[in-house]
């Protein structure tokens, strides 16, 4: 049987790397219990989740090759553009606070395509930051500093 490296492959590796990594480095920290959640807890079940969800979709690609689309060739700019927003985006969240840090991911992450208006940009990035906000500083209570001053 000859191997297939199709999207839903390469989706399903990916999937697959980032639960395992976070399940790894989810380790040194207290699990605790289902009653009282240690540190550690989300980090494993998210990883067990996106583990299983990569590992599905890699045998699924692998049993029905033709369900996927072929890679033909490997994109370079919107891989180098979404690592460096988020590279961007872990610089800036402890020294420039938040929101400066969810709009300059937004900003890099929109190079990435070809495609879209300012309009929408600008749309993106007040939404992203009103539900960053929103989730992890009002919904969660995590001090996150909000602006560089």
């Amino acid at each position: 049987m000859k191997l297939h490296i199709t999207k839903d492959f390469l989706s399903g590796a990916l999937f697959g790397a980032i639960g395992l990594g976070t399940i790894v480095l989810g380790q040194s920290y207290d699990m605790g219990t289902a009653g009282n959640m240690g540190p550690g807890y989300f980090p494993a079940i998210l990883g067990t989740i996106m583990t299983l969800i990569g590992l599905t979709m890699v045998v699924r690609s692998t049993l029905h090759p033709e369900a996927s689309e072929s890679v033909t060739s490997w994109e370079i700019r919107p891989l180098a553009f979404i690592l460096a927003a988020v590279f961007v985006f872990s610089l800036l969240i402890e020294s420039r606070g938040l929101i400066v840090a969810v709009v300059a991911l937004v900003l890099i992450s929109r190079l990435a395509g070809r495609e879209g208006s300012m309009r929408e940009l600008a749309v993106m990035v007040l939404a992203m930051t009103l539900i960053a906000v929103g989730i992890f500083v009002y919904g969660l209570n995590i001090p996150l500093k909000l602006r560089p001053w």
